[in-house]
């Protein structure tokens, strides 16, 4: 139902009820006033027969009453008239002339409780009321009724009843209600006329922005206002349309110029461009807030934990892995997995960064040979980061529901994948720079600084886990002559070879750095005594074996080898790194090509006393 249906049917109803409530009371009201003079007509009759039954019993003419009744009863409106006894009276003067005894239940009931009683009766033509009024005995009125009568105090004497007509108050009270249900009708009519001349344009406007309303709502902000009739919807039809035309223009513009920012491919634009903008302005706040954060990260696995984070919380992925991939230096690693790798790709060439594009099952079974196949299926996307560097996320899926899913926020990934890429590749470059500063480049050993860095760091937690180190100090006999006689690119040729001796007869646990020209040092993880001179021993030999080549000659070299024991030479590092270069110098002295391990008589008296 319309709005204005409902107020027309609203007022009909009040007017109803008010019209109804009107009759109603104005019946009422005049039943209750006919009611009223009826009663206190009977109440004057019934006095006036008291009064003139007193004055018969006064002058003696009692038996004269019935003609003055009979005068009484003649009066208009009133149909019957009688009189009836109580027993007291009746028992000392007798019934009375026409038998003054009680007719009915009323006139016994009235004797008895001395309360006027009336009831009326309606009929098809008439309304007639019958009232009984009680007369009681006093000897304080004038005549004393005690004078006359054997009675008590109060004691009803007699009762007066009467029929009166009360048709004609019945008929007013009905030609008022006839005269109040016409003005009232003719009044509904005129006030319908006018609320619906005044109404009724108010009424249509009002529909008419309903209209324009709705379609706004609905993404349409085309539908301008229509079917103003007075200056005052005019005005108002006017105001929203212009305004609806700046939303419109407004929201247009900002929905092609925002849609520049998303990079997703796969963005559907709704018809609505306020939910499309909306949409975009959530996207682009949440991706700043992601770029603001990682631009704070100190390193480049925080990036990375960032996009698992975002890859788990936001985009509600629950089995992932994440691969970097540096082309130049030919190196994969797992920088994030959600429920570990499920493909070999560190052991073989990825599909997805060799070929640049998305790897999906779904579409063709098995196509990467790398990956596991345990019955679910896998899309692997590769996003370039730099020149050299990529990151492959491959994103394992339960089912269909689960893989078209993944399909749609693969272009949502990227946009987070495309903000983190310069944090990336200014940490990553970071990283490279730091690690060159601590890495030889000729040997590609770690460096003094690194070692410096090292002791500050990871020596204090070694005394804590009782963690030892086994300290070799390495170093080549007579190098000197190599660069004086092949010069001194033979020079670092000799020294690469006796790094990559080194690197090929120690643990990845253990630390090999160049310690000076042709002087190195390697920090043997948690090696026991004796396996610290087999190990230096093994180096010595191997480094003998090798030959070097300089201007189509071959030749060997030696090495000599000082070894001490952090921390049972000394809970100083680098006393211990002295205590080597000690021994190596006691090597070098007793014939070089050998391995001297420390002990305290090498130390002079001289030595004791200095800090080392």
């Amino acid at each position: 139902m319309e709005s204005r249906q409902k107020v027309i049917a609203s007022l009909i109803v009040i007017f109803t009820v008010f019209f109804i409530a009107m009759i109603v009371s104005t019946t009422l009201n005049f039943r209750d006033y006919g009611i009223k003079t009826a009663t206190d007509r009977a109440n004057l009759t019934a006095e006036i027969v008291k009064i003139g039954l007193t004055s018969h019993m006064v002058n003696g003419i009692m038996d004269q009453r019935d003609y003055f009744l009979d005068q009484i009863a003649n009066v208009e409106k009133i149909s019957e008239l009688w009189i009836a006894r109580s027993p007291t009276v009746i028992k000392q003067y007798g019934e009375g002339h026409n038998n003054e005894v009680p007719r009915d239940k009323i006139d016994t009931e009235v004797l008895k409780s001395g309360i006027i009683k009336s009831e009326t009766t309606e009929t098809t033509s008439k309304s007639l009321m019958r009232v009984t009024i009680p007369f009681s005995a006093s000897e304080f009125s004038t005549p004393n009724c005690m004078q006359c009568h054997d009675a008590k105090e109060g004691e009803v004497l007699g009762v007066v009843s009467m029929v009166m007509d009360i048709t004609e108050v019945r008929m007013s009270s009905i030609k008022t209600v006839l005269y109040n249900m016409g003005l009232t009708v003719i009044a509904a009519i005129f006030i319908f006329l006018i609320i619906n001349r005044f109404i009724k344009p108010f009424v249509s406007i009002f529909y008419s922005i309903r209209d324009v309303m709705q379609s706004a709502y609905h993404g349409d902000y085309t539908v301008r206002v229509e079917g103003y009739q007075s200056k005052e919807s005019q005005s108002v039809a006017k105001l929203l349309n212009t305004m609806m035309e700046k939303l419109q223009h407004t929201f247009e513009e900002l929905d092609k110029k925002v849609y520049v920012f998303i990079k997703n491919k796969n963005y559907v634009k709704e018809p609505d461009p306020l939910i499309n903008i909306n949409t975009t302005i959530e996207r682009l706040s949440d991706i700043y807030k992601f770029k603001q954060t990682i631009e704070n990260d100190k390193e480049l696995e925080d990036i990375y934990n960032r996009v698992a984070y975002v890859l788990k919380e936001h985009f509600k992925l629950d089995d992932f892995t994440m691969i970097e991939i540096d082309t130049m230096n030919k190196v994969k690693k797992i920088v994030y997995s959600q429920q570990g790798c499920h493909c070999e790709i560190l052991n073989g060439e990825c599909r997805a960064d060799r070929i640049h594009a998305s790897v999906d099952s779904s579409i063709f079974a098995h196509s990467c040979e790398l990956y596991n196949d345990d019955g679910g299926e896998y899309i692997c996307t590769p996003y370039t980061i730099s020149n050299e560097l990529s990151l492959v996320i491959s994103i394992v899926t339960k089912d269909k529901k689960q893989t078209e899913y993944v399909r749609t926020i693969m272009s949502d990934i990227e946009d987070y994948i495309t903000t983190a890429r310069p944090a990336i590749v200014s940490k990553k470059l970071m990283q490279t720079l730091n690690q060159m500063a601590r890495v030889d480049q000729l040997t590609d050993m770690y460096n003094r600084k690194f070692l410096d860095e090292f002791a500050d760091v990871s020596i204090p937690q070694a005394i804590r886990a009782n963690t030892s180190y086994g300290v070799l100090m390495i170093d080549i006999d007579y190098f000197k002559m190599i660069n004086d006689s092949y010069g001194h690119d033979v020079g670092d040729e000799a020294i690469r070879i006796v790094s990559g001796v080194i690197k090929d007869n120690i643990r990845k646990a253990d630390i090999p750095i160049r310690y000076g020209g042709e002087e190195f040092l390697v920090l043997l993880y948690n090696c026991e005594a004796e396996n610290i001179i087999k190990i230096a021993e093994k180096i010595r030999v191997e480094f003998s074996k090798k030959k070097i080549f300089a201007s189509g000659t071959s030749f060997s070299k030696t090495l000599s080898v000082g070894c001490s024991n952090f921390p049972a030479d000394s809970e100083s590092i680098w006393k211990c790194i002295k205590f080597a270069d000690i021994s190596l110098y006691q090597a070098k002295e007793s014939g070089r090509n050998r391995v001297v391990a420390f002990n305290n008589d090498m130390l002079d008296d001289t030595e004791v006393g200095e800090s080392y």
